[in-house]
């Protein structure tokens, strides 16, 4: 795996993450315990629209049990992804559902020799803002479904 001469993470690292990231938002991996709790690093944890740390195995399973219920259809847009220190980092982007939008951030890491989400958060986007008006901005937190 090439790495850079300061070790932050190189533009190929940032294309594995990118493409790990997308990865979750599929119905594939979400629904397939293994391929996603390789994703997750074991201190995964995020913070959920209701104020509830979600862990890794209570993300696990919700992902799971989203895939069985039917079709997931999550879309990322303006997904960017940077290098913050050697070893880690930052994904930003809004995820679209039929049903809402969200802005979304990921913590990746390097642990034993492979990426793992370590951090997620999701703002979910306010009506308004989505049509640019009143309240523009505003929003509550929200599962990782999107």
């Amino acid at each position: 795996m090439p790495t850079s001469t300061t070790g932050m993470p190189t533009d190929d690292d940032l294309a594995i993450v990118t493409d790990c990231e997308r990865a979750l938002l599929t119905g594939a991996v979400r629904g397939d315990r293994l391929s996603a709790g390789l994703l997750l690093h074991e201190d995964f944890h995020e913070f959920g629209a209701s104020g509830v740390v979600w862990d890794r195995e209570s993300i696990l399973q919700m992902m799971e049990d989203e895939a069985a219920s039917g079709p997931v259809d999550i879309r990322a847009e303006q997904l960017v992804a940077s290098g913050l220190a050697p070893g880690v980092v930052l994904v930003t982007y809004d995820s679209v559902t039929p049903s809402r939008r969200a802005h979304r951030s990921s913590v990746w890491v390097r642990s034993g020799g492979r990426w793992q989400v370590r951090h997620h958060q999701g703002t979910v986007v306010a009506d308004e803002a989505v049509d640019g008006g009143p309240g523009a901005g505003a929003g509550t937190g929200s599962e990782r479904t999107a």
